[in-house]
């Protein structure tokens, strides 16, 4: 994937714009951090621009998309959607990496709700989400660790985009990649190390494994 003059200006542009927005604010409230900890204001001005770098980097990344959103389907590399898409993903990835140092780890669901996808109830998030604005999870799923749930795939030079929708119950075990255009129903259980594919459709309550993932029977 090789990015264009065009990607650099877009993306340049927009995190500038973040930065700046976030400077902003920070230098606003200076005067109530230098009142609460004297000398020590750097320390929370620190973590307060962290943490409004990536709540503006959410909104910016829900704003562009409800303005113009990106409709599932293949696009090419050299495509304004393809720029668009990398000004998205270079956006909303350095909002999240702003928002770790001063997120807990179990408050990441919320963090991938910040950004745009669906998260129910008690999630369990070992994993990673790319392009969370094209993930829903339903209640109690568990993302093993150094899984990926992803909304996009490159193959060829072409980006591909789609849903990946995950039932309420359901388990990704460990080291999954769940590629876009899938369903897994609710309380389905994907072994670890498995690859589901694009445009598989896991009923609820079976369970699947391997590369690709198909149902498992187990021993008779």
């Amino acid at each position: 994937m090789k990015a264009t003059l065009r990607d650099y200006v877009l993306s340049g542009i927009t995190i500038s714009i973040v930065m700046l927005v976030t400077l902003g604010i920070v230098w606003l409230l200076r005067p109530w951090t230098l009142a609460l900890l004297g000398d020590y204001h750097v320390l929370i001005d620190v973590l307060l621009a962290l943490g409004f770098y990536g709540v503006i980097s959410a909104i910016v990344v829900r704003v562009l998309l409800r303005l113009k959103p990106i409709p599932p389907g293949t696009y090419d590399a050299g495509s304004w959607v393809f720029s668009y898409w990398m000004l998205l993903t270079v956006v909303y990835r350095m909002g999240e990496g702003a928002l770790r140092p001063v997120i807990p780890f179990f408050l990441q669901p919320a963090v991938e709700a910040l950004f745009g996808a669906s998260v129910g109830r008690n999630v369990a998030l070992g994993g990673t989400i790319d392009d969370p604005y094209r993930v829903s999870l339903g209640d109690e799923v568990i993302l093993g660790n150094a899984s990926l749930i992803s909304g996009n795939y490159i193959s060829a030079g072409k980006l591909t985009c789609g849903a990946v929708t995950i039932g309420a119950g359901a388990t990704i075990g460990a080291n999954c990649v769940v590629f876009p255009n899938t369903e897994i129903g609710a309380g389905a259980v994907v072994a670890g190390g498995s690859f589901v594919m694009p445009g598989t459709r896991i009923p609820a309550g079976e369970s699947w494994r391997g590369n690709p993932a198909r149902k498992w029977v187990g021993p008779q």
